[in-house]
């Protein structure tokens, strides 16, 4: 028998040899008291320590995260908020099902990140949290994302704190990060067209030609309607007989409510009548699969990775399409006024930053050495 490349685990648990030791994988992540960082993998012991002693180090690190901890009174009050906040979420939940789904994940996704904060602040009063403990806490995650989004929720929870009483000051509002750096990927005509083409072409034993033929559509729907994502990939057929179609940004609608109308263009109707044609079945959805269900995110992303990959294009994603979009728009003339309205955001230094990241100026200086 071949020798096994992947890493092996032991029976009835999480826990998998990786480069020599024993290590565990939590399906959230969670504080290791032993490191102080919040993690979904977390080191053992050494592979020759044994399996035993991997065994009850992790018993230990399970019984202090389950454990009820501290005499800190940061949990009852965050357990508060968060309640509201979920509440309010599922008062908010759309009729749709399939967007009820994903607001549900996203919902599962909030929970998850909540708990992160909970268990490392669980032996702290609120009075006691200071700026650099918040600091300490959010630079586990420096230059992502993640920080951003862990400092924006713990301002949010200390606002509602302050607001009703049980505290004074918000320690994570003085608390600054390191902003991620914007992405800046332009996809080139050749490397759409390369892509689309690989799409288009004889399948493999992965990916079903109906699929791929069905992304390539979609590729196209996001370009011509330079809408997000999710708003183009569960469009409904009925929704394009019209003249126009309105999109209120699944990301915005409870929030900002921002609305745009599109004209539904002959380059639109051209593409629906190509995806209507190679349609198996009658499906409500516009995109969807062998069953007539919508495409998950997923699904959509690993064809487009795989068409990429054959294609020879990398470091490409479906989202840059619509910076694409937009992008090409300003070169056709389009003032950004034009393209926040297009879309659908409500401050024109995000339509800024949105374009201007993806475009290389052109010097049209030219010096020659001197005589």
């Amino acid at each position: 028998m071949r020798k096994r490349k992947t890493s092996r685990t032991l029976t009835g648990s999480r826990i998998y040899i990786r480069r020599g030791k024993y290590q565990y994988f939590s399906s959230q992540p969670i504080l290791n008291p032993k490191s102080g960082k919040v993690s979904k993998w977390h080191i053992l012991c050494t592979e020759a320590e044994g399996e035993f002693k991997a065994r009850e180090v992790l018993n230990a690190l399970l019984d202090h995260v389950n454990t009820p901890k501290g005499s800190g009174d940061f949990c009852h009050w965050f357990n508060e908020w968060r309640s509201e906040i979920i509440n309010k979420r599922k008062s908010d939940t759309p009729k749709d099902p399939v967007r009820k789904e994903i607001w549900q994940t996203g919902t599962k996704n909030l929970n998850n990140v909540l708990a992160v904060i909970e268990n490392a602040f669980a032996d702290f009063d609120i009075y006691q949290l200071a700026p650099s403990d918040v600091a300490k806490f959010v630079d586990q995650w420096k230059g992502r994302r993640a920080a951003q989004l862990y400092r924006g929720h713990l301002s949010k929870f200390f606002a509602w704190a302050c607001r009703y009483g049980h505290a004074t000051t918000n320690p994570a509002r003085d608390v600054t990060v390191e902003t991620p750096k914007k992405r800046k990927v332009y996809i080139t005509d050749k490397q759409y067209l390369d892509v689309k083409a690989q799409l288009l072409s004889a399948p493999d034993d992965q990916s079903p030609e109906h699929n791929e033929r069905m992304v390539a559509g979609l590729m196209d729907l996001y370009y011509l309607m330079y809408q997000r994502g999710t708003d183009v990939r569960l469009l409904r057929t009925n929704e394009l007989d019209a003249d126009e179609i309105e999109f209120t940004p699944t990301k915005t609608e409870n929030s900002s409510g921002a609305t745009v109308r599109l004209a539904v263009t002959q380059d639109i109707r051209d593409v629906v009548t190509g995806l209507k044609r190679i349609a198996k079945l009658r499906s409500i959805y516009l995109i969807h699969d062998d069953h007539g269900q919508p495409f998950t995110s997923r699904k959509v992303r690993d064809i487009f990775a795989r068409a990429c990959k054959k294609a020879g294009v990398s470091g490409i994603t479906l989202k840059d399409i619509r910076a694409k979009a937009a992008t090409d728009a300003t070169k056709a003339g389009y003032t950004e006024s034009q393209l926040q309205t297009a879309l659908a955001h409500t401050d024109g230094s995000t339509t800024r930053d949105y374009i201007r990241n993806r475009e290389t100026p052109i010097s049209e200086v030219i010096l020659r050495l001197p005589k």
